[in-house]
């Protein structure tokens, strides 16, 4: 059998690896666009439980993984320089984006993967000499823009502005900043990927862009504006930009993962706003399930099929979970001046989507529950 992977990203190189060590007498291609030391952004999330996946899927690519991974404390949330930590279970561990790429890169080449680096395939249909042709090109993906009418492909803009940085600081745990300014809000998502760089991802409302006057500004100028409101956040360190441009988030879904021996897998077939997660572990966990079809029928389209009908269904609440989330961001200056107290609004983000209520909120972060009611009962006596 014969497979052509468009994207050499982490789903495409995982997806690849697995592929060719648990698959006999296969052939696979990877062809990426970019360079082999090229990526965008910083450090990247891999959740507890999708760590735990990986590791279940292949121990070997695992102990590598994890040897390059940092561990990541308690989340904390912060209001306007109000803070609340939000004890639980162990969250996970994040990696620099450039050490994933090349440990997958690496493990590629122990197993026999052709992977072809400065490749740009405009037109995919010269890799349809292949029994299977896997779309891991990301959320602009070629594959699927070549074919958007039979996958269904749908998209948006959201209102919400963003931009991904780094900074070199030492800090232990994912945080979330909200603060006020312009009339607007704006929100650091950040967390630590090595002893010393943390990845900064900053975003800002539409009211917080036209009050602040950030359709007039350079990325540059908007760079230096961040850094001073967050200032204290940034331990007086500067913002360290890699192609960090101020962009709207554009959600991807399509309505069909397969078009004949064709598959998307991570940001192709959709992309969930990064606010509910990692969508590198969501992709790389798409690319276990694609294999293990693999494995289970060795007619291709049977696989296709037992690979949607196993992985699609926890998509859709995935998506429906992201919806919830987004519209909870694009209207965070609203419950930033609703909130009570830090505690009342870390529990209505908590509570943002529908897969998390009350209930669940006390079994996971019980600390973080007494404060939280001890603070509501205290403002009603």
């Amino acid at each position: 059998m014969k497979i052509n992977v468009l994207g050499g990203g982490p789903s495409g190189l995982y997806f690849a690896y697995l592929a060719k060590k648990r698959l006999a007498d296969v052939e696979i291609n990877v062809y990426e666009r970019n360079a082999a030391d090229a990526t965008f952004g910083f450090g990247v999330v891999l959740a507890g439980a999708g760590l735990a996946k990986l590791e279940a899927a292949d121990t070997e690519s695992f102990s590598k993984l994890q040897s390059i991974t940092k561990s990541l404390e308690n989340q904390e949330i912060i209001l306007n320089g109000a803070a609340v930590s939000i004890e639980g279970q162990a969250y996970g561990g994040a990696v620099k984006r450039l050490d994933l790429l090349q440990m997958l890169q690496g493990i590629c080449a122990e197993v026999g993967v052709a992977v072809v680096h400065d490749h740009d395939i405009g037109e995919p249909a010269i890799l349809d000499d292949a029994d299977l042709v896997v779309g891991a090109d990301g959320a602009s993906s070629t594959l699927r823009r070549a074919h958007e009418d039979a996958f269904g492909t749908h998209g948006s803009q959201l209102s919400n502005a963003f931009a991904w940085y780094g900074a070199e600081r030492l800090h232990d745990r994912p945080t979330l900043s909200f603060r006020s300014a312009g009339g607007g809000a704006f929100c650091a998502h950040y967390y630590p990927y090595t002893e010393t760089m943390c990845t900064f991802v900053m975003e800002c409302d539409r009211a917080a862009w036209d009050g602040c006057g950030f359709a007039d500004m350079t990325d540059d100028e908007r760079q230096g504006f961040v850094e001073v409101l967050y200032k204290d956040d940034l331990k007086g360190q500067p913002l360290l930009s890699n192609k960090s441009e101020w962009r709207n988030f554009q959600p991807v879904w399509n309505d069909h993962w397969t078009h004949g021996h064709r598959v998307l897998i991570g940001d192709a077939v959709r992309r969930a706003h990064f606010s509910i997660g990692s969508g590198t572990r969501i992709a790389m966990e798409d690319s276990i399930a694609l294999v293990k079809a693999l494995e289970g029928e060795s007619d291709i389209s049977l696989a296709l099929e037992a690979y949607v009908a196993a992985r699609k269904p926890a998509a859709d609440i995935l998506l429906g979970a992201a919806r919830e989330s987004y519209t909870w961001y694009e209207n965070m200056g609203k419950h930033m001046g609703d909130a009570a107290n830090v505690h009342d609004f870390a529990f209505n983000y908590l509570t943002r989507t529908s897969r998390v209520d009350g209930d669940r909120v006390a079994a996971d972060y019980p600390k973080f529950m007494a404060a939280y009611q001890a603070q509501r009962e205290g403002a009603t006596t």
